[in-house]
Parts: C-alpha cells; structure tokens; sequence
C-alpha cells in the first residue's frame, strides 16, 4: 500500500507517507480512515517518494469535495503538503487554492522541505 500513516499526538498530527503511485482511491481511503475516527488537528502529507501516475483535476476535486463534507470533524488545524519535485509541489499549490475555494477550516499550504512544513505546524500551536 503506496498510503503509511502515523501519529504525532504531542503535536496533535497525523502524517500520510506515500510511496510509489498514489491513486484516486488509495488516497481516498486514506481520507476516509481518517475522518471515520478521530482526526488530529494537524495533517501532513508527505509526498517526496511519490511515483508515477497523478491524481486528476477532477479527482482532486472529488477529493475536496470529500474533504469539505467531513470538515465538521475538524474544525482546526493545518495541513502541510511536502513534495520535492516540481509536478508534485505544484499540484500542492494547486491543492492550496483548492483549499481557499472550499472555504475549509484549517490552513493548507505547500512545502519542499519536511523541516519547513514541521515548524509551519508547531508555529502558533
């Protein structure tokens, strides 16, 4: 499985590691483990080893659209996407607008580097 998660509860974070091809639904099953239980405030999603095939325009829609039906179970919090090549830390920007679109409820913003986006997390926490 391309989706690992783990968590940070002194830092109230659930990090998703992928590795290899992520698709639509492995991603979406990720999301919906997530929010079936008790979701952190914070979530990192750690896209440096990601391979392959990309998720669409369309399916990251869809993937928003999850994700704002379910914001209720997480009204707080930051989500910092890292990805070290070019595609993938532009698709994290793009997932940024998305996420200013939908009006969700926590931050979301796109890093290159895990010690970027973990000190984004703990500022103001």
């Amino acid at each position: 499985m391309p989706v690992s998660t783990s968590t940070d509860e002194s830092h109230a974070l659930t990090i998703f590691t992928v590795e290899g091809e992520l698709t639509f639904e492995e991603q979406m099953n990720a999301l919906k483990a997530f929010y079936s239980g008790d979701p952190t405030a914070n979530v990192l999603w750690d896209f440096r080893l990601m391979k392959g095939n990309r998720v669409s325009s369309q399916e990251l829609e869809e993937l928003f659209n999850f994700i704002k039906a379910n914001r209720a179970k997480r009204l707080q919090g930051k989500t910092a996407l890292v990805a070290t090549s070019d595609l993938d830390f532009g698709l994290s920007r793009v997932s940024e607008a998305y996420s200013q679109i939908r009006q969700l409820p926590w931050e979301m913003k796109a890093f290159r580097t895990m010690d970027e986006a973990l000190e984004w997390i703990d500022r103001d926490n």
